[in-house]
């Protein structure tokens, strides 16, 4: 539902940032997604799934940058259209590809990809059902990497309503010991924390986004112009995060899937009988 007819006050925190076209609301912004990059030393020849991929900021980066191939996806079809244009006018149509999906039940085949990264989406959903789609379309010793936000402190009761008012009701950060629990569950190996930091109080990431890519700055002033209860609604958001910002951290969740075992060598008849027959001549020499 577009914000033509829908109030502000009343989308929920994703159809906000469609609408806005923002793809770095998560924890640290596009600072952190460079800095995780670096630590997924990301090669030119793999084949990347970006889920949740937002306006496709960090997809198009990766494209320039490394020159790798990508396929970008997101539940909500505004996302998908901005990250179009903005693999259009980035230069990068021919390593980027955008269309709408569900992590939930991704329209891809088992063994599909090198690397699966995700930004900020796990924390809305159930993570060990949407770790357990990365690994089915991940190669043998492929890899997945979640820059999630996390719990470093117990939430009181109400400190979680209001959180869910602000980011909507399923809205579960988890500790850093169940987020690589929940990646185990999935059957990945090696799963470790990189990065960890925790919040840091810096204002609105959504306000400092704005102000850096020229995909949201298109279009916003006409916007809050006519909907003055936009930035009534963006720092609602971000009072939360100030005020409560000791509870919380982030960090890259990441793990490998593990080749699996070599199958049993199927024994053939000719097998069987040489198998025999070496059986009865060994029972004749030793009785």
């Amino acid at each position: 539902m577009c914000a033509e007819s829908k109030r502000v006050e009343e989308m929920n925190y994703f159809e906000l940032l469609a609408w806005l076209g923002i793809g770095s609301s998560h924890p640290g912004g596009f600072p952190a997604t460079q800095q995780n990059l670096e630590a997924m030393q990301v090669k030119t020849e793999e084949y990347l799934l970006d889920a949740g991929c937002g306006s496709g900021l960090t997809a198009c980066h990766l494209a320039k940058t490394i020159g790798c191939k990508i396929i970008g996806i997101d539940i909500n079809p505004q996302m998908v259209e901005k990250a179009c244009q903005r693999a259009e006018k980035e230069g990068v149509s021919h390593l980027v590809e955008f269309m709408q999906a569900d992590v939930y039940n991704l329209p891809f085949a088992d063994n599909h990809f090198d690397l699966v990264i995700a930004e900020s989406i796990t924390v809305f959903l159930d993570k060990v059902k949407v770790y357990e789609e990365f690994y089915r379309v991940l190669k043998p010793e492929g890899r997945v990497a979640d820059l999630e936000m996390v719990l470093i402190a117990e939430l009181p009761p109400n400190i979680r309503i209001q959180m869910e008012v602000c980011f909507g009701s399923g809205t579960n950060p988890l500790p850093y010991e169940e987020c690589l629990n929940a990646l185990t569950q999935a059957g990945f190996e090696d799963v470790v924390l990189k990065n960890p930091q925790r919040m840091k109080n810096n204002g609105n990431v959504i306000f400092n986004e704005l102000k850096k890519d020229w995909m949201l700055v298109k279009g916003l002033a006409e916007k809050a112009a006519h909907l003055p209860s936009l930035i009534t609604r963006l720092q609602k958001n971000a009072g939360f995060m100030k005020k409560n910002v000791g509870y919380f951290g982030f960090g890259l969740v990441c793990g490998r899937k593990p080749t699996p075992p070599p199958l049993p060598k199927k024994v053939g008849f000719k097998d069987w009988v040489r198998q025999k027959t070496l059986l009865i001549f060994k029972c004749r020499e030793n009785p």
